[in-house]
């Protein structure tokens, strides 16, 4: 019964992202920082940062590409990794409290292979916006950089009773999707060094928040661009 009710819940979930995406207006900046992040690693490949609550616009705005994002091994993470299989990506399971040893293995082992990775860098389950180790981790053991990326949207469903305050965005919502500059972590990264890049990525991503944020009321003031 629980596995019929997945499926079923993933298949609405599915359909709820495909009419969404139909009507978005997306526009992508700092295309140059993911350009640099792939001239860092022999097989292009990177490991994208994001927080938790964006997850559904940053989704959408890289199918059809070589994508390998991390997905829990909840429920939830059961419906992400159905629907996102549908979107053409390689999910790796797992989470920092629940195979996450072996799950920065595979996220390894992808980059390998010419996949770019994602890790909601304070998932699955916070605290919001705090930064954990496993980007970090992944970063330091495959040499490929971090790229921070940030999606805000003019017009923005929340659910407030989500510890993450997770985000749609509405039908017809304008969308900026930002990458920031490339972060590179040093292989013997350790104790304070590795702090360090935490705090490295947190400003990163404040950083690029506040140009994603410039970018959208440009958008807006211009009438957007449809994606």
């Amino acid at each position: 019964m629980r596995r019929l009710k997945t499926m079923i819940a993933s298949a609405l979930v599915y359909c709820l992202a495909r009419s969404l995406l139909a009507t978005y207006r997306i526009r992508v900046f700092g295309l140059d920082h993911r350009t640099a992040a792939e001239g860092l690693h022999a097989k292009s490949s990177f490991c994208i940062a994001l927080w938790h609550e964006q997850l559904f616009a940053c989704i959408l705005a890289h199918r059809g590409q070589p994508f390998a994002p991390l997905a829990s091994l909840s429920s939830d993470g059961d419906i992400v990794t159905w629907v996102m299989a549908r979107l053409g990506f390689r999910t790796v399971r797992g989470s920092s409290s629940k195979r996450g040893a072996v799950a920065r293995d595979e996220l390894v082992d992808v980059t390998g292979h010419g996949w770019f990775t994602a890790i909601t860098v304070d998932g699955p389950r916070g605290p919001r916006r705090r930064v954990k180790g496993g980007v970090i981790d992944v970063a330091r053991r495959s040499g490929v950089a971090i790229l921070p990326l940030i999606a805000v949207a003019d017009r923005t469903w929340v659910l407030a009773k989500s510890w993450d305050q997770f985000q749609i965005p509405r039908p017809f919502a304008r969308i900026a999707v930002r990458y920031g500059e490339p972060i590179t972590v040093s292989p013997d990264a350790q104790g304070l060094a590795f702090g360090r890049a935490k705090a490295q990525v947190r400003d990163a991503m404040a950083v690029t928040e506040t140009g994603a944020r410039m970018d959208l009321a440009n958008l807006v003031a211009w009438g957007g661009v449809r994606g």
